[in-house]
């Protein structure tokens, strides 16, 4: 039976990618927590804390065992009966160990020991997978920037038209904000990326006198790096990825809802491109609804739940805290499994976004040129003081609205506009392209920062 979603036979991609599903599955979870306990048998051979033969016999035991359906009911009886984490496993591999081999499994370590090194190894392949996917869709993000340097449309504050910008420096923004994530991904590793061996509390008492270079030699060997002390009660590592996770879906949000905005009929400057056979509404056949940007914002919230409650794991009790501890198994998959779908959608949603540009140019005309009434109130401040001006425009404004005339109209037949400003001033005032302010400059700055990072990276 499936209870949730991201297992679903016909719902899990649209809640995760089979990519990520593979990595995180429990089947492929035990067999990493096998590798981890066969190379800690090797490394403990190593400093003499267990024999070299039964160190060889327990990796060897431990790479080729299979995981199937008798070891993982084992595993759950075993489990079920004692009520400890990993001891049902840990009992049903020493029962596949030749002799009493399996007696040395684990020799003095904890489940955290096997489970946090286990996590680092598996978010470290999670960090360059969305590393990979925000590539992805910087470049893209670069491309619409290429495209529209020149489209023009309202930007908007308070959700009413404010001043012209043009769409390059709106795409420009959202790039620079991925690739502040892509920064802050990039400088998580070291931190993230940290083996655990510490025994019961943390102290290394059950590893011997060279414990700490047993330690060391352990997180080598397994890619990661060494703890400068034990982490099992300091979940800080595990908190910051999170609220990492929560930032980029929360931009992948951002980006999306303003799509599903600008894709309302009224305004229809921005669309989802259709995908044939996709339906909208199965009783309302015209709906053609932004489906990807939705489902952004159900991804996002998803991950930004999941890393408040990490936030609360932070709080331990002495040591060695389960209650916050475990919580972790629920939330770090699904959270994972949620940024990188969102990272996979947005990359479909840019790749195929449909941009009205004749669209954006009548939603700007159709403003009566009040878009352009800052651009009036400097060009007359000069002469009438900055305050003065302001309140004669805004007087225009309201009165030309009233009248249903155009803002040029209204400067044109005012007296006071008229012994400061010549016809021809006004029309000036009244050029899209020339009141977009550094738009341009900004956008150039942004994809200039993108090339010099691949550069970078190459």
């Amino acid at each position: 039976m499936t209870l949730h979603c991201f297992d679903s036979a016909i719902f899990s991609n649209a809640w995760s990618t089979p990519e990520l599903r593979a990595l995180l599955d429990e089947k492929t979870r035990i067999k990493g927590w096998l590798e981890i306990m066969g190379i800690l048998a090797d490394v403990q051979a190593r400093y003499h804390l267990i024999p070299q033969n039964i160190a060889t016999l327990l990796r060897e035991t431990c790479e080729s065992l299979p995981i199937d359906d008798a070891l993982l009911e084992e595993a759950r009886i075993g489990f079920e009966t004692s009520n400890h984490s990993l001891l049902g496993l840990i009992r049903a591999v020493q029962s596949r160990c030749p002799a009493d081999v399996g007696e040395w499994l684990c020799f003095g370590v904890t489940v955290q020991d096997i489970t946090d090194t286990q996590t680092a190894r598996t978010l470290k392949q999670v960090r360059y997978r969305l590393l990979s996917l925000l590539e992805d869709n910087c470049a893209l993000l670069a491309r619409l920037i290429a495209d529209h340097h020149e489209t023009i449309l309202c930007g908007r504050t308070h959700g009413q038209p404010g001043l012209p910008i043009s769409f390059a420096y709106k795409a420009a923004i959202w790039l620079d904000e991925c690739q502040r994530h892509q920064q802050r991904l990039k400088e998580i590793g070291p931190r993230l990326e940290v083996g655990q061996l510490c025994g019961g509390v943390g102290s290394l008492s059950s590893l011997g006198a060279e414990a700490l270079n047993l330690q060391k030699d352990f997180c080598q060997r397994l890619g990661l790096e060494t703890p400068s002390i034990s982490w099992i009660n300091s979940r800080d590592r595990l908190a910051e990825w999170m609220t990492v996770l929560a930032m980029i879906t929360a931009t992948c949000d951002r980006i999306g809802h303003e799509i599903y905005n600008l894709q309302r009929p009224e305004i229809g400057e921005l669309r989802e491109g259709f995908v044939e056979g996709t339906v909208g509404s199965i009783t309302m056949p015209q709906k053609r609804n932004p489906e990807i940007s939705e489902h952004l914002g159900t991804l996002s919230r998803i991950v930004r739940y999941a890393a408040n409650q990490m936030l609360e794991n932070l709080v331990h009790d002495h040591e060695r805290d389960g209650r916050a501890w475990k919580a972790e198994w629920v939330i770090l998959p699904e959270a994972c499994l949620a940024s990188d779908k969102a990272l996979s959608l947005l990359r479909v949603l840019l790749d195929k976004l449909e941009v009205n540009t004749q669209r954006m140019a009548d939603n700007l005309a159709a403003t009566n040129g009040f878009i352009l009434a800052e651009a009036v109130m400097l060009k007359l401040a000069p002469m009438l003081g900055k305050q003065t001006a302001h309140q004669l425009v805004y007087n225009l404004c309201i009165c030309a609205q009233k009248e249903g005339i155009s803002l040029r109209e209204a400067l044109l037949t005012d007296e006071t506009v008229g012994q400061t400003m010549s016809p021809e001033d006004i029309t000036t005032c009244f050029d899209y392209h020339a009141n977009i302010g550094q738009c341009q400059a900004m956008s150039e700055r942004v994809v200039k920062l993108q090339t010099d990072n691949k550069r970078s990276i190459s």
